[in-house]
């Protein structure tokens, strides 16, 4: 007989699986450590960071936009164009299997205390893993809270598929970017899509950077 986490009753949208009661039966640390190889979109064509960086900072809108804020402002386009190099550096992905890995193991502890169940949709799950192989994916959580990114990462490491950059702002009180946003092994899961406290000008020239990025990959 087939125990619950490895099928449940069908309610017309196929089978749905609790992944937290397989973790509850075996080991936290091995579904950490075991082998993670997602298959990537088939038309993936490989980009170092930099050369993603340049190309947007290089993209004539936002060259546009900072010699219009250098006229407004009287500051220097050279360093508004700094300014906004440094917004692109923080939302770079740096995505480290190590700390994967490690995060993977606490959210493990943190999720069955914190839930008593997460279901899955196995067929659902099925077909977005033949949809990360066959075109972009663009994932839109329900946004109630930062956790819905976690989860998410998590049930996508769980099942061997490929992990999302997440674009979500990160802001504390004094409406900057947080601890967790500073990290960089962090902002391989979540990174801000805008630091909240600049000018409206590095706002503006954020979102350019964003959409240059967002249109690269789904033309792809």
């Amino acid at each position: 007989m087939e125990s619950s986490f490895q099928q449940r009753e069908p309610d017309g949208r196929g089978y749905f699986r609790d992944i937290l009661e397989e973790r509850r039966q075996s080991s936290d640390l091995s579904h950490a450590l075991r082998s993670f190889n997602p298959k990537l979109y088939r038309g993936f064509s490989p980009c170092s960071t930099s050369t993603l960086n340049r190309t947007v900072l290089e993209a004539h809108y936002l060259k546009y936009v900072i010699q219009q804020m250098s006229v407004e402002s009287g500051k220097p386009s050279e360093v508004i164009r700094e300014e906004a190099a440094e917004i692109l550096e923080e939302m770079s992905q740096n995505l480290q299997l190590g700390f994967v890995r490690l995060l993977g193991f606490i959210l493990s502890k943190v999720f069955k205390r914190l839930f008593h169940k997460i279901y899955v949709n196995d067929e659902g799950l099925q077909r977005l893993q033949q949809a990360f192989q066959e075109y972009p994916v663009v994932l839109m959580p329900t946004h109630r809270s930062y956790v819905d990114f976690l989860v998410l990462s998590y049930i996508l490491f769980t099942y061997d598929l490929p992990l999302p950059v997440i674009a979500a702002g990160i802001r504390n009180s004094n409406g900057d970017v947080t601890a967790w946003g500073d990290l960089p092994q962090v902002r391989s899961l979540l990174h801000p899509t805008l630091h909240w406290g600049r000018q409206a000008v590095l706002g503006c020239a954020f979102r350019v950077c964003q959409n240059n990025h967002t249109d690269r990959i789904c033309s792809n």
